[in-house]
């Protein structure tokens, strides 16, 4: 029997850069939407909507925790999170921060009747193998850092958790979401970095020779995708959401300089052991499931990100 439509969905990490994006496509559907994050409020322009009711609190709070999703049919899971290029650093730190955490979420939410968890895993990570072709779900997953092996157990854990206990969920592996709004303030996401570096005027450093290929997906895409995601009820535990496109380092830097009008020199850094060569994922599977498909070209979505930082530059110089 299928599941009913969710229409009340929690979102943990709403005030991020994917949180607001998802929570802007799951009112534009319908839902209410419990918001859920640590920051004092959301976006001025989501704050008031009558269909969203924003919790600040720490996930690590139970209580809270518990309140929030009480209600729910639907849980999307954004957070906690850390960084790939720091986990390494504290690896008992990152399982509780992470793995930990989440599976008390999910098995709160559990409890409470919760009828389908998403969570937000890492294309980019999860396989830590170079391959010349498109990685399908069932690619060998050996990842090279802490943060992947964290998204995957979690994976697994939810797995584990809905064949056990009856909760729908869903983990899906994002390539390197991009667009409106991401500042590259935490140093994560290549093109908000380009983009900062191109409209600030200066260098920017990458580590190795920029042949390295990535797979980018434009946030409204993945907001999208992820909304999919809520309504799924098939049977696949992971599914692979990107553009099905390479693009190398330099290229993308190159499209960033183009695109923005401006000149951005690179430094190049060696290359590091927790980085691959050539990570695409292929996203038929995504299709074949759950109906999505991304529909903004890289030129397309660099364009409107240019032109955000474009206007975020000009308001901060009045």
């Amino acid at each position: 029997m299928p599941l009913i439509k969710p229409s009340r969905i929690c979102v943990l990490g709403a005030a991020g850069f994917i949180g607001r994006h998802v929570v802007s496509e799951c009112l534009s559907r319908g839902n209410t939407v419990v918001a859920v994050d640590i920051v004092e409020r959301m976006s001025p322009h989501l704050a008031n909507h009558s269909r969203l009711e924003f919790r600040q609190g720490a996930l690590t709070d139970e209580a809270f925790v518990r309140d929030a999703l009480t209600g729910c049919d639907a849980v999307i899971c954004l957070a906690p999170s850390s960084l790939p290029a720091t986990s390494n650093a504290d690896i008992a730190g990152e399982v509780m921060a992470s793995v930990h955490a989440t599976m008390k979420i999910a098995e709160i939410a559990c409890e409470l009747g919760v009828r389908n968890f998403v969570f937000a895993s890492s294309g980019g990570t999860v396989y830590g193998i170079d391959s010349p072709d498109a990685l399908p779900e069932t690619a060998p997953t050996q990842p090279r850092n802490a943060y992947g092996v964290s998204k995957l157990a979690i994976e697994h854990y939810l797995r584990v958790l809905r064949d056990l206990r009856g909760m729908h969920t869903v983990s899906l592996r994002i390539a390197n979401p991009y667009g409106v709004g991401q500042n590259a303030g935490n140093g994560q996401g290549f093109i908000a970095m380009a983009m900062r570096r191109a409209f600030g005027g200066e260098s920017m450093s990458i580590w190795g020779d920029g042949s390295a290929v990535r797979d980018f997906i434009f946030v409204k895409d993945l907001a999208e995708a992820i909304c999919a995601g809520v309504d799924y009820t098939g049977p696949e535990a992971a599914i692979n959401i990107g553009s099905g496109l390479g693009y190398s380092l330099r290229e993308v830097a190159r499209m960033v300089e183009s695109i923005s009008g401006r000149t951005l020199e690179l430094v190049f850094e060696p290359t590091r052991r927790i980085d691959v060569a050539h990570n695409v994922l292929d996203i038929s599977l995504a299709f074949r499931e759950l109906g999505w498909r991304p529909s903004t070209a890289i030129e397309s979505g660099l364009l409107a990100t240019a032109e955000w930082w474009e206007t975020r530059r000009i308001s901060q110089q009045t």
